[in-house]
């Protein structure tokens, strides 16, 4: 078995304004061709990745920050909230006037007249790209995967935070305005490791690809971690870096570490 490699999805493999370079796309296939395994290591759940990357030869991964762990079809974790506290939790976003969706494994659910503006319009864009995989709140199971959440008042969140954590862990974000709610004790980095164990390859056999401070459990997972040249300076400064999506840093980090 060759090496194993996670992509992080947005500002690694893709971003809606340039899509999936096509350096990166040629890279991916010269990854299959050369006997490793390339893996999607995403925030995004499993209902929602873009086309661009759905279409790539991916042998699995990992989605919903380590919830949804598959390779290949074999399905290894499809974890969640589940039970009365959804009702619970729900409340609780809604009291701290938190905008969210959902992303399950089979569907992502919202409450369109519940969200503000911004998030009615990020709503809209992802009902237009994932239009089958939509379903109102209304219609949400009894399980909770991971919720992207838009709070009006960031101050609020500390308290937001200690509601929630006894069900989620929260990742906040200073360069966007979004939050990440994660049922506890899952996380990139969980996902990998499961991965690793499914295969029974080495750590030292693993490669990690990302560019944010959710990707951190992922990127101290692997054996060899690199960050894309625009992620956040602390990123840079503890990992190895290459240039960004839009200068084709993940074909040319890929040519110098001899995976392709």
């Amino acid at each position: 078995m060759g090496k194993v490699i996670f992509f992080d999805v947005d500002g690694t493999l893709y971003r809606s304004d340039c899509l999936v370079p096509k350096s990166t796309v040629s890279a991916i296939y010269k990854l299959i061709e050369n006997g490793h395994l390339p893996m999607v290591c995403t925030g995004r759940g499993a209902c929602t990745l873009p086309v661009q990357v759905e279409v790539l030869p991916l042998c699995g991964g990992v989605r919903a920050c380590g919830t949804y762990v598959a390779v290949g079809p074999k399905i290894l974790v499809d974890a969640g909230v589940e039970g009365p506290d959804v009702s619970t939790i729900i409340n609780i976003m809604r009291n701290y006037q938190c905008s969210f969706f959902v992303e399950n494994s089979d569907h992502f659910y919202c409450d369109i007249d519940f969200s503000s503006d911004r998030v009615k319009k990020i709503v809209n864009g992802m009902q237009q790209r994932y239009i089958a995989r939509f379903r109102p709140l209304s219609e949400l199971p009894d399980k909770i995967s991971k919720m992207t959440g838009y709070p009006e008042d960031r101050s609020c969140l500390p308290v937001l935070i200690k509601e929630l954590s006894p069900w989620f862990d929260v990742i906040t974000h200073d360069e966007y305005d979004y939050i990440e709610i994660v049922p506890r004790g899952y996380s990139k980095g969980t996902g990998v490791k499961q991965i690793i164990k499914e295969l029974g390859v080495s750590v030292g056999d693993t490669y990690g690809f990302g560019d944010s401070g959710n990707d951190i459990p992922m990127l101290e997972a692997v054996g060899t971690a690199v960050v894309m040249g625009d992620a956040p300076d602390d990123l840079k400064a503890r990992y190895m870096t290459t240039d960004s999506l839009y200068s084709d840093g993940l074909a040319k980090a890929l040519l110098k570490l001899g995976l392709i």
